[in-house]
């Protein structure tokens, strides 16, 4: 079978810490080869999975995901070469408290390295240093509002970024392998610092995010509502394009809390820059409302910019 560019000959230990949407993606993705280029031998990676209910981990052991369902995190580290934090960003932390209790005991190597797929990059990177962990952030940019084992999938991953980012000791080793872990998910590794990482997320994804719970809200809730031509009539008329914009709000509110709560800062200063552009959205309107053909010119001059912005990333 094919290996290149996957992980060495020898045996890799990986314990999951965590087995949702993303952590069961990972552990297929290493149980399978996303890019077509051939089945991953199962001989080169051992995965341990560990949950506090334990039910990811054991759906994924009858699916053949996993090699080990482990009772506690101390068992699923126990030799493991790479550890991947798969929790939400301020439960994370427990983990981390956990992982220097292993390291301490003997249970958790040395030279293991400790990386995440959190969606916000300096929380974590943090509080891995204010442990010393041997640590080294991840994010992999992808996902889906399904949550849990049952909607990972092992193609996920493919042709998508991947963030890497080595903490300050800039440790090449530790990100050497949370690369190859990357690229043996079909994905593409993206080295980058906590701070550009998290502006740059806050921009496409977290702002998105909020915006999404912001217009439910305005539509549904207080006087608008309530009113005569509130919620109650325009629910019934929702299709695609409310479907489009308030995707991001039927996620899990555990996590999309943490992702606002630990990025405040940077979705704060883009919050800002989208208020100055609502306002000049109103402007535009209340031009269209005096005078529609003269006040279409401007709106459509707009909405022709931001489709030609979006080309870009087509």
């Amino acid at each position: 079978s094919t290996r290149s560019p996957r992980f060495a000959e020898r045996t890799v230990r990986v314990a999951l810490l965590g087995l949702g949407l993303i952590g069961g993606s990972i552990a297929k993705a290493l149980r399978e080869d996303p890019s077509g280029a051939g089945p991953l031998d199962q001989n080169g990676v051992e995965i341990a999975a560990w949950t506090p209910s334990s039910l990811g981990p054991r759906a994924a052991l009858e699916a053949g995901a996993v090699d080990q369902v482990a009772r506690t995190i101390a068992e699923a580290v126990d030799g493991a070469a790479l550890v991947v934090i798969c929790a939400p960003p301020i439960a994370a932390t427990s983990i981390l408290d956990e992982l220097v209790i292993c390291r301490r005991s003997g249970r958790l190597a040395e030279s293991a390295v400790i990386t995440d797929v959190l969606s916000t990059k300096r929380w974590i990177m943090a509080e891995a240093a204010k442990r010393s962990l041997r640590f080294c952030g991840g994010h992999p940019m992808a996902g889906s509002t399904e949550t849990g084992f049952a909607a990972a999938d092992g193609s996920l991953f493919l042709g998508r970024p991947w963030v890497v980012v080595p903490d300050h000791h800039g440790a090449s080793s530790a990100a050497a392998l949370v690369e190859r872990l990357a690229s043996s998910c079909g994905a593409r590794p993206v080295t980058m610092d906590a701070d550009l990482h998290d502006a740059a997320t806050a921009a496409v994804s977290h702002l998105p995010l909020l915006l999404a719970a912001a217009l439910v809200s305005a539509v549904s809730q207080g006087e608008q509502g309530q009113a005569a031509d509130g919620w109650r009539v325009s629910h019934l008329l929702a299709s695609s394009g409310w479907n489009s914009a308030t995707r991001l709000a039927r996620g899990s509110e555990e996590m999309g809390a943490d992702i606002l709560a630990t990025n405040a800062r940077e979705v704060r200063r883009r919050l800002r820059a989208l208020r100055d552009e609502l306002e000049r959205w109103d402007a535009r309107l209340a031009a269209a409302e005096n005078d529609p053909l003269v006040g279409r010119t401007d709106i459509r001059a707009r909405l022709v910019e931001a489709r030609e912005t979006l080309k870009e990333i087509d």
